[in-house]
């Protein structure tokens, strides 16, 4: 027996296999560490009242997903309740599950190296690793199409093994190809994969019509679905995020497979394909577990994966923009599968001094993303909740209206997507009295009217200074730190709040680069202060008597102050306005002073899905009279 031959030697798969385990375990650890993020947060709004599935279901048909996942956790929160611990664990629980599935699935196809191998990456992956934290339904897709593989391969071998129907594995099939339909559209385009691949090597005809019907009858119930969602739904479905550009569905890929192999990851593997080409060129004879249904499990991964790119793509197109990353590892463990058919390929033997040089290699490029776990107990996601206690503790602030920038990327502003963004986003963290209002950029920024916000910032801005509130704006999703300097240029100029400043305070979340862990700004408070005071030396800003726990402290980050200086009024090419702002930046490393002029925009432009951002296009007639738009010292 050549070694290419051989199985790679089983004490990989026992340290793989504790890696997987030890991912695993983290996926319980911190679930509360971070706030509920918005897409979260959405999900709380669909399951958060006592009215049973019905109303659950109504509410679903206003998202643009199907609502099993939902069914299923307010199933479960009617038991544990609304907390950021009980809405996770069900996440935490289906990721851990979908690698167990996968493990038992692929047992008699792949080696257990090759398993150890394949869960090893894929509980360490970034999806992987997001995921199982996330209250949304991505983990328990994975789980289904771990499931879905599974229960593909076990017909196959039930079909080879006996020659009678496979009554039972027929419906267990037609049952999970449903479930799964109806928890991801994208497990509805994968489980038509596996129909059709089994379609295609079957040669029974009661088979392939019981795969016949089950298709259809799935597809119908889908259909019908999704009739209802376009009807009820308050999403733009053609003017979200998505893109239909070649350059985005690209990007999208790309993306997946960097959240499905980090970079250290991705060296083993290409070393792998190497190794794998080399032995097929020279015409070497490769390790196969099962003869029957090793390639054959192999030829069905690649076939769901290729095709739910192809079909994604042309239901992006034909339908409704929607092709994603997110969605694209819904089927995950069918990738898991090719990386394991892979290590047993090409990957290391473990037996020889250059082979087990070459396996600890490996394991150390894997085992290196162990080290993010630690990220457990950080806060990851936008930070609504250390956000919303400080809010509550600004002096003046606890009776108060509190003007906040609706999540304009997220939803349009209508009537529907105000409220929930008063009441579930920004609400979510605060008393159930407490009197939000949602107010889009232009309107803070005075290019579309909003009744009484302005003399709410007028009479915010005079109490600059004193105890009494001084909250011009709250915002979370949708802003960075550029988007909100440019809100507070729109504020500080707004009548009756100059010459007051604008101090952003910023509030940051981790996130990962590599294999460390970095802060970035995710929430922003906009409070009015006083003018600086006269002297030649720069103060610091004052902060608001606001007393937080240690874990909520700890997300405060840098503050900026701006100050709106001059107006100017030119003609040349047209009348346009500049208007010049002092930039002041406090962080732990110092202070940064930049003075930007930038011509002001007051038209009201669209909102469409190729730009969506805190300023108008420029180019939108009516915008602007003298291009360039702004002229800045520092890039906005």
């Amino acid at each position: 027996m050549t070694d290419t031959t051989q199985a790679p030697a089983r004490w990989q798969g026992v340290i793989y296999g504790l890696i997987a385990l030890i991912a695993c375990i983290a996926a319980f650890i911190g679930l509360s560490a971070s706030s509920l993020w918005i897409d979260e947060l959405f999900t709380v709004h669909l399951i958060n009242h006592h009215d049973g599935l019905a109303e659950v279901l109504r509410r679903a048909l206003t998202d643009t997903h199907p609502p099993l996942y939902y069914f299923v956790l307010y199933s479960w929160t009617q038991l544990a309740g609304l907390s950021d611990w009980a809405l996770r664990v069900p996440s935490a629980v289906f990721a851990v599950l979908a690698v167990v599935f996968f493990a038992a699935g692929t047992r008699r196809v792949l080696s257990p190296a090759a398993i150890g191998f394949a869960c090893a990456v894929g509980s360490l992956s970034t999806f992987w690793f997001d995921q199982s934290q996330n209250t949304r339904s991505y983990a328990l897709c994975m789980m289904l199409a771990a499931l879905l593989l599974w229960c593909a391969l076990s017909l196959r071998q039930r079909i080879r093994t006996r020659a009678d129907f496979p009554l039972a594995h027929s419906v267990a099939l037609g049952l999970l190809t449903l479930v799964a339909s109806l928890t991801h559209a994208y497990l509805l385009l994968a489980s038509g994969m596996v129909l059709c691949f089994l379609l295609l090597g079957t040669s029974s005809w009661r088979l392939r019509a019981s795969i016949v019907v089950t298709g259809l009858l799935v597809l119908a119930i889908n259909a019908g679905y999704y009739k209802l969602m376009t009807q009820s739904s308050q999403q733009d479905l053609h003017n979200l995020w998505f893109s239909n550009s070649a350059a985005f569905f690209s990007r999208e890929i790309q993306h997946a497979f960097g959240a499905l192999l980090g970079r250290q990851v991705l060296v083993a593997v290409v070393v792998m394909l190497l190794v794998a080409c080399q032995r097929l060129i020279s015409r070497q004879a490769l390790f196969t577990r099962d003869m029957h249904d090793t390639r054959w499990t192999t030829a069905l991964a690649t076939f769901v994966l290729l095709g739910v790119i192809a079909c994604g793509i042309s239901v992006s197109l034909l339908v409704a923009p929607s092709f994603s990353d997110r969605n694209l590892l819904t089927c995950a463990p069918f990738a898991w599968f090719l990386l394991g058919r892979l290590f047993d390929v090409a990957g290391p033997r473990g037996r020889g001094r250059a082979s087990v040089i070459f396996a600890v290699l490996t394991v150390l490029l894997v085992g290196s993303y162990l080290v993010p776990l630690r990220g457990r107990l950080l806060p990851r996601t936008e930070d609504w909740r250390a956000s919303a206690r400080y809010v509550q503790q600004l002096p003046g602030c606890g009776d108060q209206v509190l003007p906040v920038i609706l999540p304009y990327r997220f939803g349009h502003a209508t009537p529907f997507f105000r409220t929930l963004a008063e009441h579930d986003f920004y609400g979510h963290y605060l008393p159930a009295s407490t009197a939000v209002h949602a107010y889009t950029p232009a309107e803070f920024g005075g290019r579309s009217q909003a009744a009484g916000l302005g003399e709410l910032l007028a009479a915010r801005a005079a109490n600059a200074g004193t105890n009494a509130c001084a909250l011009l704006a709250w915002g979370v999703h949708d802003l960075d730190e550029t988007a909100a300097i440019k809100v507070a240029m729109d504020l500080a100029r707004q009548p009756g709040v100059a010459p007051r400043r604008i101090l952003i305070q910023e509030f940051q979340s981790y996130h990962i680069k590599r294999l460390s862990w970095r802060p970035a700004p995710t929430a922003y408070l906009f409070i009015a202060i006083p003018p600086a005071p006269p002297g030649p030396r720069v103060l610091p800003p004052p902060s608001p008597d606001v007393r937080l726990s240690h874990a909520d402290a700890a997300m405060l980050s840098n503050r900026i102050v701006v100050d709106y200086l001059t107006e100017y009024a030119g003609t040349a090419g047209g009348a346009y306005q500049l208007d010049t702002y002092s930039v002041q930046q406090w962080t732990p490393k110092g202070h940064t002073e930049d003075f930007v002029t930038v011509q002001r925009l007051t038209c009201n432009a669209p909102v469409v899905a190729t730009r969506i951002e805190v300023w108008p296009d420029p180019s939108y007639p009516g915008c602007s009279n003298r291009p360039p738009p702004y002229l800045s010292s520092k890039p906005l």
